[in-house]
């Protein structure tokens, strides 16, 4: 996608995971806060789609839109029929998220599906975390996501103590998922050579 995209960041700030090396995970939303939150996502899908030519037919259109929660947004049910919505218009070219993959996926893809989504226009940037699911498991929930016409890539936090789990998921990954990994913020030394290898 060579056109810019808009990036949707609203109030959630919670995770379903905990891992150690993670601030979402310690800060559970209450109900009133999830509901707020799904208002919020519901009015952005409306305006954006009643105002769809604004975005999506200027001189620099934004022909994409991407979730980057501070958090899991995808094991909430308003985000996929949302993404369904958007993916439905037709200048939409992608709709997509960041997620730990931790949704059921055929019944995610159901209610993203019952929206209007094209499920060949879904990217998910998943992020595998290793302190919660086996490089394995990981690997099979991209796998099945890759079946189902979803495009994704994979990656992860290069926390030196999990390079052996991400090797294994590398090794697991079908070869056409691209595999990246994030340099991790906090890490009070420089990585060694050999971690760089």
């Amino acid at each position: 996608m060579d056109n810019p995209m808009i990036l949707y960041r609203g109030t959630l700030k919670s995770c379903n995971y905990h891992c150690s090396y993670c601030p979402f995970a310690r800060r559970p939303m209450g109900k009133r806060e999830l509901e707020q939150d799904r208002l919020q996502w519901e009015q952005f899908v409306q305006r954006l789609l009643e105002n769809a030519d604004s975005y999506f037919n200027t001189s620099i259109p934004a022909r994409a839109v991407m979730v980057v929660p501070y958090g899991e947004a995808l094991i909430h049910p308003w985000y996929w029929k949302g993404l369904g919505m958007l993916s439905a218009h037709p200048q939409t070219d992608a709709v997509g998220a960041q997620t730990n993959l931790s949704f059921p996926i055929e019944s995610s893809l159901a209610l993203y599906q019952q929206a209007g989504g094209d499920l060949a226009k879904l990217r998910l940037w998943a992020t595998f975390h290793p302190e919660m699911i086996t490089a394995e498991a990981f690997a099979g929930a991209c796998s099945r996501l890759l079946e189902a016409g979803v495009t994704l890539c994979a990656g992860a936090v290069g926390k030196p103590g999990n390079l052996e789990q991400i090797r294994r998921l590398r090794q697991a990954l079908p070869k056409e998922i691209y595999l990246w990994i994030n340099r991790m913020d906090g890490l009070d030394r420089t990585y060694t050579q050999e971690e760089v290898d």
